[in-house]
């Protein structure tokens, strides 16, 4: 996936998920950790992962299995993540989306503001930047290298995604749309 029609599909999913980011920032003030795939049939779906009970390691690994079982060639993924020195700077959310493919990704960072309600009132944007070196930025190697999957792992991946799939999004999308 190489072309610059990929280029712009990321650059499409990107700012999607920013604009959607943003949205449910506005509207709900929560901020889901989530992963959208786009296969080469143009299928898109949008899967919710806050409910998911799995250490960060096996969650990874579901996730990839997710992207193969539904022949991603794209995603974008979004996460909050905690950032600084407890002991000599105050902690911040910071909310992490990623658009990539096996060659490419665009990240780009927000500092999470929450009211004293703990809702999400506001996102700032810290940065974006992209590059090729996709195996060496958290949450932008989902689809690179090759992982095995061991027979129980894809059983047990495969009854957790028959099981989500009722709440998952799906949608068509035209390439670079």
């Amino acid at each position: 996936m190489e072309t610059s029609a990929s280029r712009e599909l990321l650059a499409d999913l990107f700012e999607e998920y920013s604009l959607w980011y943003s949205s449910l920032a506005e509207e709900y003030g929560t901020l889901p950790r989530s992963i959208s795939g786009v296969g080469g049939n143009g299928r898109q779906y949008i899967y919710l992962l806050d409910g998911l009970e799995l250490h960060h390691m096996v969650r990874n690994k579901y996730i990839r299995f997710v992207l193969d079982e539904m022949n991603s060639l794209a995603y974008a993924y979004g996460s909050i993540d905690l950032r600084g020195e407890s002991e000599e700077e105050e902690l911040q959310e910071i909310l992490d989306l990623v658009a990539a493919d096996s060659g490419h990704y665009i990240k780009g960072s927000w500092r999470v503001v929450r009211g004293e309600d703990g809702r999400v009132t506001a996102l700032l944007h810290l940065g974006t930047r992209e590059g090729d070196d996709t195996e060496k930025h958290p949450g932008s190697w989902f689809l690179t290298g090759s992982i095995r999957f061991s027979e129980p792992e894809k059983a047990r991946y495969a009854a957790i995604w028959e099981a989500a799939l009722p709440g998952v999004t799906f949608k068509e999308r035209v390439a670079g749309e």
